[in-house]
């Protein structure tokens, strides 16, 4: 986004019956984007001006695929390349771009207690290929999650969660060694837990040569949305609540665009909007109270003409609310339906991902003309 938000554009996924906005103007009309046959979309990732899609083929010798939609339409599969018989299995839980660099995470439910077995995908964008590493390094003894991958400029890190040498789990970042990730210590630093703030991290982008992390903390015996900055790569941690944090809540996803980044969360079971810039943070006003519980998804904001557009799950339908400072206008939305998964920007359309379930899921493209 180019200087400070002026307004929230929001898509909204509303239920028919119970909606928490009123009906507007004429719906917001999005084209269905074609996939071959047995492909349910997954994540999603701007590559220039094509679409890197991360999607699932069940049934397949191997399950994850990469596809690349191009300027011009045409969709055509980035070679992938298994190593680990989980990798075969896995579903998507990030892909992150940048230039012909492409990183991504995937996980399978595996083993004697169903824990997620995880692999790291990488490559550029001719083709990923995902590289074995020992089972201690994203699992066993102390394992915790892997929530979000990034790309630097002084390299690629993966984001997530292991176990602290004081409390709970920290914050955790692996760093690339080769073709080997290590896991690099928390102790000492703003991603390491105390007894008095326990972090947990959701969600991951690049902002400038730093990396900013979406999630929430228990502090003072309540849950607070938090963000946690580094000022390069892996290094020069810090940590902050989000304001206007109500009783309790999390920050769920987050983008950057030009030094500008926007939260996506909930406060109180409702709807919550944030802007991150120069290290502040302001919570947006008068968001519409669409409810957002602690399970629900949330696709990190996107951002248009200056303005924030964020896609949220609740219920069937699609509305798009737009704020312009002097109140809500809001929109239909025809085409998708059920709960937003997955939302990226490439060029003049947006593209996201919705359905009731994993199954139903399929991908819409709408042009940013019309959400003006």
């Amino acid at each position: 986004m180019r200087g400070r938000v002026v307004a929230v554009v929001l898509a909204v996924v509303v239920g028919g019956c119970g909606a928490s906005v009123p009906d507007g103007p004429a719906p917001v009309v999005f084209t269905k984007v074609e996939l071959p046959a047995g492909t349910a979309p997954v994540v999603l990732a701007a590559d220039g001006d094509a679409l890197l899609i991360g999607a699932r083929r069940d049934g397949g010798e191997v399950v994850p695929a990469l596809l690349r939609r191009g300027a011009d339409g045409t969709v055509a599969d980035v070679p992938l390349t298994a190593a680990t018989p989980y990798g075969m299995l896995a579903t998507w839980s990030s892909l992150a771009v940048d230039g012909d660099r492409v990183l991504a995470i995937g996980g399978e439910r595996g083993g004697a207690h169903g824990n997620v077995r995880w692999s790291a995908w990488t490559g550029t964008t001719a083709g990923i290929a995902e590289k074995a590493q020992g089972f201690s390094v994203f699992g066993g003894w102390g394992a915790g999650e892997l929530n979000d991958a990034v790309l630097t400029s002084s390299g690629p890190l993966l984001i997530g969660t292991w176990q602290s040498l004081r409390v709970g789990s920290d914050v955790a970042v692996w760093t690339a060694d080769g073709d080997t990730w290590v896991r690099n210590s928390s102790a000492g630093t703003a991603l390491e837990n105390t007894p008095d703030s326990l972090g947990f991290p959701l969600a991951a982008t690049t902002t400038g040569p730093g990396v900013l992390v979406a999630g929430w903390r228990l502090a003072g015996g309540k849950q607070e949305p938090a963000v946690w900055r580094s000022t390069a790569g892996n290094t020069g941690w810090s940590a902050a609540a989000l304001p206007d944090a109500g009783n309790t809540g999390a920050a769920v996803a987050v983008r950057c665009h030009d030094g500008a980044c926007g939260v996506s969360g909930w406060v109180d079971g409702k709807l919550a909007v944030w802007e991150v810039t120069d290290g502040a943070a302001t919570r947006l006003s008068g968001v519409p109270p669409i409810a957002v519980g602690d399970r629900d998804p949330l696709a990190a904001p996107i951002d248009v003409d200056g303005r924030l557009t964020q896609f949220v799950a609740d219920g069937d339908g699609v509305r798009v609310l737009r704020a312009d400072g002097a109140g809500w206008t809001v929109r239909g939305a025809s085409g998708p339906s059920g709960p937003v998964t997955a939302v990226a920007r490439v060029g003049d359309a947006v593209y996201l991902v919705a359905g009731a379930d994993e199954n139903a899921r399929t991908l819409w493209r709408v042009s940013t003309a019309e959400l003006r």
